[in-house]
């Protein structure tokens, strides 16, 4: 009963984490496209952000193998909350620019390279054996119900407050 709890709470956190994340990089979309009127500059998000996991990956696994995954997925989602955090902070000082959102993707994809095989790790660690259909299905479900409500949800908040608005939830 216990590893159960501890994996709702673990996969509940991270849905939540992920949401999150998803609604800010959509917002983000948002605002460098209203800011340049540019696919080219708004889909070089997309390449910001992958390049550094594509570039970390091969290291990213073994180095998660031998690591605390639990340290490895709090480092990575604290660096990620502080990347929103001066996104946030630059934002609301009107000092925004376009490269700081390529820099910050880069870190963001830096840390996803992480985050995703610790994340898979430790869902193995944690979920009990004779759960892992249901465990699958959840995280499945959270995945999927980001990819559809975080663009909805992000569009919503943005047209109520902006980009602070979305960074800020």
């Amino acid at each position: 009963m216990k590893q159960q709890v501890n994996f709702l709470l673990f996969w509940g956190s991270q849905s939540l984490s992920q949401l999150g994340s998803a609604m800010s990089g959509f917002a983000l979309i948002l605002w460098v496209y209203r800011q340049t009127g540019s696919a080219m500059t708004t889909s070089l998000l997309t390449f910001f952000s992958y390049l550094p996991m594509i570039l970390a990956s091969t290291a990213a696994g073994p180095f998660v193998d031998m690591h605390k995954k639990k340290t490895i997925m709090l480092l990575c989602d604290l660096i990620a909350a502080l990347c929103s955090c001066w996104v946030l902070a630059v934002l609301l000082l009107g000092r925004l620019e376009l490269w700081h959102i390529y820099v910050v993707n880069g870190i963001v994809g830096l840390m996803n390279a992480f985050q995703i095989p610790a994340h898979a790790v430790a869902v193995g660690l944690i979920a009990p054996g004779q759960q892992y259909g249901r465990v699958s299905g959840l995280n499945s479900f959270s995945s999927n119900l980001c990819t559809v409500a975080a663009p909805m949800l992000a569009a919503a908040l943005y047209s109520i407050g902006r980009l602070s608005g979305v960074v800020l939830f």
